[in-house]
């Protein structure tokens, strides 16, 4: 007889797991935030989720919570790739400021199907330098979008029910991104702008128009055996007066295939008025 026992599916499992992972020697790997210079051989869909605690806005602070999002990324003409981002989900609860005009102090609940920082985006990719040419791979990347939908609070506004983060906002994004093998290990760097010409109750300073820098550097080193693969991102969101997020991602990146990539790991606010802790997952799937 078949025994379905937990340990005996375990077991099996993770045969099947890493028998899947042998096929993956030749797997071009990706962190969860730093992207890669190199255009996609296929198209890829990503979807993420991500914690946070003690984010900073506008008008609410120790905003505690979680965030589902994905990704949509179609290479073309072998030097060309569009990338889709939209945020799909976002719950939490938050305590409004102190100094707040209706209900300073208040523990609010937020949620919604959509981002905070992140809004709907579409970016066009252009790969101008290959690794097997230059040593390294270079591209630049443009792009823009807008909000999809608020995030609803039940924070009271006197006359028209309840507040909402996020209800409208527009952003145009442009930099380069940078990648190779270098001393064992592949490093990869985006060194980018967001311009956020309108945004609501996102910024801890108060203006709805901010110029925010988007840096991201990663680093992949040798696996851990054959197919854990640690990685270590440095990110940074800000303009070094109001908004200041810079954070440390220890990551563990698991090739299952060619076509799915496993990847989990934690992030650390060092400093700034962005997330103090959280966790990261993600799953990419090529086709």
């Amino acid at each position: 007889m078949f025994d379905f026992s937990p340990g005996k599916l375990l077991l099996g499992s993770l045969t099947f797991f890493i028998a899947m992972s042998v096929q993956a020697a030749d797997y071009s790997m990706q962190p969860i935030k730093t992207d890669p210079a190199h255009i996609q051989e296929k198209v890829m869909l990503s979807v993420s989720w991500e914690s946070f605690q003690g984010l900073e806005l506008d008008e609410v602070e120790d905003f505690d919570g979680w965030t589902v999002a994905t990704e949509l990324v179609i290479p073309f003409m072998d030097n060309f790739q569009l990338r889709f981002n939209m945020p799909l989900r976002t719950e939490g609860d938050a305590v409004v400021k102190s100094d707040h005009w209706i209900a300073p102090g208040l523990d609010i609940d937020v949620e919604g199907n959509g981002g905070v920082f992140d809004f709907i985006t579409l970016a066009f990719e252009h790969q101008l330098f290959h690794e097997q040419d230059k040593g390294y791979n270079l591209s630049y990347y443009l792009g823009g979008g807008a909000v999809g939908k608020p995030l609803d609070t039940t924070l009271p506004r006197p006359g028209s029910g309840t507040d909402a983060i996020n209800h409208n906002g527009t952003v145009w994004m442009l930099g380069v991104k940078a990648d190779g093998e270098r001393w064992g290990t592949h490093l990869l760097g985006n060194l980018g702008v967001r311009g956020y010409s309108r945004s609501d109750d996102l910024n801890p300073g108060g203006s709805d128009q901010m110029y925010l820098l988007d840096l991201k550097g990663a680093v992949i080193f040798a696996p851990w055996g054959k197919y854990v693969h640690p990685v270590l991102e440095l990110t940074y969101l800000g303009d070094f007066t109001d908004v200041n997020q810079i954070t440390l991602l220890p990551e563990l990146l698991i090739p299952v295939n060619p076509h799915l990539e496993l990847k989990a790991g934690a992030a650390i606010g060092l400093g700034g008025n962005g997330s103090e802790i959280g966790g990261q997952a993600e799953a990419s799937i090529r086709f």
